[in-house]
């Protein structure tokens, strides 16, 4: 009955919706100049000439989203089939891309992969241009990622998010905000940008400090005493150099460095982490119809924090952490000719990995270290046939792992290879400039990171108070997986309506499962088949020069089949929840006052696929509210005052491993631009 209630109101709120847009008038299927669409085919075009679903949230479409844990992800809060679950300011999100889990969607920055739990923490919006979010298999353009820590290796097979970073600075500006809010949270940033002559450059500063608040639920194993206090500083710079025809060759460069310092609240509990992200990427124009593109990264993740023991009187057991490099390297060409659009190209990867542990003894442990590359070669054809736009591609991926340790031993199997064969496929037709048709197909094949086979802890750790991490898994099988889409989108003069369905089928899918509580312990096991299903609807309209709103909605259906296994046959896929929905509206005023009040609903999610061992959680509602007021504009500077209100209705729901919502929080300070 419930389902069939959210079934109802979901067609309802649809149909009302294209009932409304008939009074609006024609448009065409596509965005902006500004706003154009790379990442499904690694070329410039509109949204209406690709086959997949791409969201492109602009700089100025993200300043008015209120990021209650500064962490990028929660930007596509509300997009489509999007579930987010960020920890805390200072954990990774752990939510959902539709419904198969948290490594099915990769992210990127400026074409070239990052992790998609770190970097989202790390990098600064600042930098940002537009993130384009691709809905769909994306496994033949774009390679798995290398990350061996949080949940291992991610795999673009429910789609990609792409981090488009300012390349053409249109105008001189320098910029200082300060801002102020809850939990004693300072935030001072500084950034510049201008262009000279061919040359288009950037750099800022972020500077936050805060004594932040309990994250824990009532005797989580976080065990805090008193307010965990951190610092982050975030420093960037980013230069455009365009050459020859200045609108078609271009070289930019990009460098960020993120430091963030503090504690877990309570002594013992400190932690130091340093992320540096390099990018270097060029566009060259060959001939009329031949583009040449390629991009080097380097991304360096290292953590380090205390393991203490938790007593009358706390007492430190070690100095514990993690070291990764990673090395993407890409290289491609389209070749444009009439109605054809073919991509061809090669990617490759390095990775190594190394944990330790200082327990105090005076030497260095190591736990686990590891290294892997990767190299692909992949080739897309793009026809536009009339009404049709036809796609297909191909992929070849060989993957080595090398593992030198695995929980401070010897590894059973030092040395594994892999190669796949990968495919993509899609289709699109416009009925009209108001109705179009699409379909979706593509695979994966994902192995399993060494953090999953090899753990934080030992086996000889399971249900140890105070021993708090991830056991190993040496026996994990690689997965492999097939995501198939079909939707409709209706576009009426400013009103658009779209529906989608989507079908992702995974084998021997690696899931997390929670083993225990207190300590706070999971195991990465292979789950069998597992299976999502969902169907997204979601309503744009921009009403006029003031006015604009959205909403979405999601159902999933989501299942583990495991017949060796009985305590996880049916079980609903880990952190997938069954229903999601959003809501919004942005009003700007001829006065300076803008307002985007926004909300986001989601349903329930399990954090285990054993029926014996999981728990459920549902965190409902979430009321943001973002508001900024112009006071003084001229051609030379600009003075706007703003507030950021998270969580209105101080919704402090449970989330998985003992971590909680910490309610009503916000920020209201200041932005000065000298122009």
């Amino acid at each position: 009955m419930k389902k069939l209630l959210i079934k109802t109101i979901l067609l309802s709120l649809f149909f009302s919706g294209l009932m409304t847009a008939y009074s609006q008038s024609d448009t065409v299927d596509t965005l902006n100049i500004q706003e154009v669409v790379v990442t499904a085919s690694k070329s410039m075009q509109s949204a209406g000439n690709t086959t997949q679903m791409v969201d492109v949230i602009s700089s100025k479409q993200a300043e008015l989203m209120v990021e209650g844990n500064n962490n990028l992800s929660e930007l596509l809060m509300y997009t489509p089939g999007t579930a987010i679950s960020t920890l805390s300011r200072n954990d990774a999100n752990w939510g959902t891309y539709a419904g198969i889990g948290p490594k099915y969607a990769t992210w990127m920055l400026q074409g070239l992969p990052v992790d998609g739990f770190i970097d989202p923490m790390s990098l600064d919006m600042s930098i940002i241009d537009r993130i384009e979010v691709q809905r769909g298999p994306a496994s033949v353009l774009y390679p798995n990622y290398l990350s061996q820590d949080f949940a291992g290796n991610q795999s673009p097979l429910a789609g990609t998010v792409n981090l488009i970073i300012k390349e053409r600075i249109e105008r001189q500006e320098t910029r200082v905000s300060s801002s102020y809010g809850t939990f004693n949270t300072l935030n001072n940033q500084i950034y510049h940008q201008n262009s000279r002559s061919n040359l288009n450059y950037f750099a800022g500063i972020n500077y936050e400090i805060s004594d932040y608040t309990d994250y824990g639920t009532d005797g989580s194993w976080l065990n805090m005493k008193k307010d965990p206090e951190y610092s982050k500083l975030k420093s960037y710079a980013g230069l455009t150099w365009y050459y020859g025809d200045q609108s078609k060759n271009k070289v930019t460069v990009f460098v960020q460095n993120t430091n963030q310092t503090g504690d877990a609240g309570r002594v013992y509990r400190g932690f130091h982490h340093n992320y540096t992200t390099v990018n270097l990427n060029q566009s060259a124009q060959i001939t009329d119809r031949l583009v040449f593109s390629s991009g080097f990264g380097i991304r360096v993740y290292d953590r380090s924090w205390q393991s203490s023991h938790f007593n009358v009187i706390d007492s430190l057991d070690a100095n514990e952490g993690v070291k990764q490099v990673i090395v993407p390297v890409d290289a491609h060409l389209v070749y444009t000719k009439g109605i054809q659009t073919l991509t061809v190209g090669v990617d490759y990867q390095n990775a190594t990995y190394t944990t330790f542990t200082d327990p105090l003894l005076g030497y260095f442990l190591k736990g686990n270290e590891s290294s892997a590359y990767q190299y692909g070669v992949y080739a897309q054809d793009e026809l536009k046939l009339g009404q049709f736009i036809v796609r297909g591609g191909l992929r070849y991926n060989f993957i080595k792992n090398k593992i030198a340790l695995i929980s401070g031993g010897q590894p059973g199997e030092p040395q594994t290879d892999y190669s796949r064969l990968l495919w993509s496929a899609g289709i699109k037709y416009h009925f009209s400039e108001k109705l179009n048709v699409f379909a979706n197909a593509g695979n994966s094949f994902l192995t399993p990171g060494l953090k999953s086979m090899g753990g934080t802890l030992t086996m000889a750790d399971k249900g140890v108070p105070g021993k708090n991490g991830q056991l190993p898994n040496p026996d994990l099988k690689p997965e492999s997986g097939l995501a198939i889409d079909l939707g409709a989108k209706l576009i009426f003069g400013h009103f658009s309506a779209s529906v989608r369905g989507f079908r992702m089928m995974i084998d021997d899918a690696i899931v997390e499962n929670r083993v225990s509580e207190n300590p706070s312990q999971s195991q990465s096991v292979n789950a069998g088949n597992t299976e999502s299903t969902g169907v997204e609807l979601e309503l744009n309209h921009k009403l006029n020069a003031q006015w604009q709103w959205f909403a979405n909605a999601t159902y999933l259906n989501t299942k583990v089949n495991n017949d060796l296994d009985q305590d996880q046959q049916g079980m609903e896929v880990p952190f997938a929840p069954d229903f999601v929905a959003n809501a919004g509206i942005t009003w700007t005023s001829t006065f300076g006052l803008t307002l985007f009040p926004a909300v986001n609903y989601t349903g329930t999610y399990y954090d285990s696929s054993s029926k014996s061992g999981r728990k459920s959680f549902t965190p409902g509602l979430l009321v943001n509210f973002f508001a900024q007021q112009e006071i003084v504009t001229t051609k030379s500077i600009q003075l706007d005052l703003f507030g950021q209100f998270y969580n209105l209705t101080d919704n402090r729901y449970e989330m998985p491993w003992q971590f909680q919502n910490t309610g009503l929080s916000m920020m209201v300070g200041f932005k000065i631009s000298f122009l």
